[in-house]
């Protein structure tokens, strides 16, 4: 029956080709102003997308649907609002719970936009409709998507997952869970290894219990260590920590696990997995032809891709600043331009003539396309990226983002009131390793370091880390030759490496560490605390922050599920392009100029600049057992003299 209505709303729904839009949120909407002696204006024809996207927003499920369904079967409708209305068209059925329908939305959303099924909200959305189906038709459906030569490599792994588990509960455990470890060998790289884990980890946590039970059985010593078998037993633990009567012994054994396991997503470790919902983005389009109401503020972000989420954070929190800001009697709004779009441009210079500033863009290829196109001559580009191309800054555009330098400039300033002049370096022999360790050198021996040694493991070759890590340390067993590491790896690594260091009797170095550690501890979990008494690394968000609250509490206020350093940029961006008085016909020199002089409260680690030159004055934090907090510098400089006295 499931299969009969999909193949009948398949029929209604025409093959398309196009890309997401360009999205428009103001915080005031344009005024329509009539010639004089006209008379009243005939009320505009509702926008049956924009309809249905309200139906949608205030819990309208079914109306949203049918009126998604009848704008997508439309010949006439336009190509990208047909997309538009296939994406909502896919939410709707879902919320109904019309997994046939939504499946069918979904098959013709990715067929037409590709790429869009490598997507988190597409594959969340993909097993919540499955799951919605009987076993055999999920299986069947998976299946497909599985063997599909036509989709995506990560959207047929992740519909790998759901057939493997749909298999072991219908009585195939050993096949499906061989099949999942073939599958997880395949990934090309952490980030494909960590969107598998989680993938198993929802399928198990959404799922029937008895699925979750069964596959546990199959848990050991030998594999419980690797992939499927660690997602395995974590949401069996997890399971076992609802029960009194065995939480503290299954929380003592998350603990463990915790510095056992090595996942590609130690979020896992963290709580239960979350899955995401289709995203409706406002269908509106930018009003060009009359004036904008207030003051315009401009993001270039990419609304679709792998830098969607973030987009979206920044875009909604510049979103929360200029409700703030309307709220207080200044007129703004808010133009945010999909650099998705193969128009974009196009776009950028349609605007307004008093948009004279543009937040972003956030992707390196973005900058270089504007510049050719002779935007950066016409606008001030404030780009949310750590470096320009050479003589840019300051002339062409500006940075609104932290650079690696501000990351070693915070380190070393903190290491200089310590006392510290000796500095160790020890570093994967990589791309970023290699220039995070040449960045330290320079900048610390530019603030006078006595001493810099430095020393490189292979990344690749865990095995070797220990004799590399002795090899390193015993220049400090003659005599106190550096105080102090620099570590520019990421975090999952730290407790191989750290742990090392204590093992050769190296307990008193001062770890520090890059923004690496702060991705991978934000989402919390456990940190094995005796290590790291003195570590230290730099961040640009810190929630204690007056701004930063106030932001929390709008977001929070507004549905989101709160605050964080990508919605602070959006935020401090908006309030910083509403105020810095940059207009048309503008100078280089007259942009730095203002910028001198400009002051905002800042949410994220403020950012000054220097002739157009931008540096950010970056927080500092150490691990602690619940992630990490704020370095507490008296109490830091006592555990450190302590150590070495």
């Amino acid at each position: 029956m499931g299969a009969l209505m999909a193949t009948r709303v398949r029929r209604l729904i025409p093959a398309l080709l196009i890309s997401l839009t360009l999205a428009f949120s103001g915080c005031t909407k344009p005024a329509v102003k009539g010639g004089e002696g006209e008379g009243p204006r005939p009320a505009a024809a509702a926008d049956p997308l924009q309809e249905a996207e309200n139906a949608y927003a205030s819990g309208k499920f079914s109306q949203a649907e049918n009126l998604a369904l009848r704008l997508s079967s439309d010949p006439a409708t336009q190509k990208e609002r047909k997309l538009q209305a296939l994406r909502l068209l896919a939410a709707a059925a879902l919320k109904n719970n019309h997994p046939s329908l939504a499946l069918t939305a979904l098959d013709d959303w990715s067929k037409n936009a590709p790429g869009v099924d490598g997507e988190t909200e597409w594959q969340d959305a993909l097993g919540r409709t499955l799951r919605a189906l009987p076993s055999y038709e999920a299986r069947t459906r998976a299946n497909a998507i599985y063997q599909d030569s036509a989709r995506s490599q990560s959207a047929r792994s992740a519909a790998g997952v759901i057939l493997a588990v749909r298999q072991w509960v219908d009585g195939d455990l050993g096949r499906s869970l061989s099949a999942l470890e073939n599958i997880y060998g395949a990934a090309r790289d952490s980030r494909e290894k960590a969107a598998l884990e989680r993938r198993l980890a929802l399928e198990l946590h959404f799922g029937d219990a008895s699925a979750s039970s069964l596959a546990a059985g199959a848990v050991n010593k030998e594999n419980r260590s690797r992939f499927p078998y660690n997602v395995i037993l974590i949401d069996k633990l997890r399971r076992e920590s609802l029960d009194r009567a065995k939480r503290e012994q299954a929380l003592a054994a998350l603990r463990e696990l915790a510095a056992e396991l090595k996942l590609a997503d130690p979020s896992l470790l963290s709580g239960p997995p979350t899955e995401s919902e289709i995203s409706i983005r406002p269908s509106g389009g930018l009003v060009s032809t009359g004036p904008i109401s207030g003051q315009p503020v401009v993001l270039l972000l990419p609304l679709s891709g792998q830098y969607s989420a973030v987009s979206e954070k920044i875009a909604a929190g510049a979103k929360a600043a200029c409700a703030q800001m309307s709220s207080g009697g200044q007129q703004v709004s808010l133009i945010v331009i999909d650099s998705g779009q193969p128009d974009w441009i196009a776009k950028i210079e349609a605007l307004p003539p008093e948009a004279a500033i543009v937040g972003g863009p956030l992707r390196r290829d973005d900058y270089s396309k504007a510049k050719g196109g002779g935007l950066l001559a016409r606008r001030a580009f404030f780009a949310f990226l750590p470096s320009l191309e050479a003589g840019d800054e300051g002339q062409k555009a500006w940075r609104f983002f932290s650079s690696p330098k501000d990351q070693v400039d915070t380190l070393l300033a903190f290491t200089s009131r310590m006392g510290i002049t000796g500095y160790g370096v020890f570093y994967p022999d990589e791309n970023f390793g290699q220039r995070m360790a040449a960045l330290f050198e320079e900048r610390a021996r530019a603030a006078g370091a006595s001493t810099v040694i430095k020393a490189s493991y292979q990344p690749q070759d865990q095995n070797n880390w220990m004799s590399a890590a002795a090899d390193f340390l015993a220049a400090n067993k003659k005599g106190s030759v550096f105080r102090a590491v620099f570590l520019p790896d990421s975090w999952k690594n730290m407790d191989i490496i750290v742990p090392n260091f204590f093992y050769q009797n190296e307990t008193r170095q001062v770890l520090l560490g890059t923004y690496l550690w702060e991705q991978g501890l934000s989402g919390g979990g456990f940190v094995s605390t005796q290590y790291y008494g003195l570590a230290v690394f730099p961040g640009a968000w810190n929630m204690a922050s007056p701004s930063a609250a106030r932001l929390q509490n709008a977001m929070l206020a507004d549905g989101k599920t709160g605050a964080d350093f990508w919605s602070g940029l959006g935020y401090d961006f908006a309030r910083f392009s509403a105020r810095a008085g940059i207009g048309q016909g503008f100078t280089p020199t007259a942009v730095n100029s203002a910028l001198q002089s400009l002051s905002i409260d800042w949410s994220i680690a403020p950012i000054r600049w220097n002739n157009g030159a931008a540096s950010q004055e970056m927080h500092l934090f150490t691990p602690n057992s619940k992630g990490f907090a704020p370095v507490n510098e008296q109490e830091f400089r006592a555990a450190y003299e302590e150590a070495w006295r």
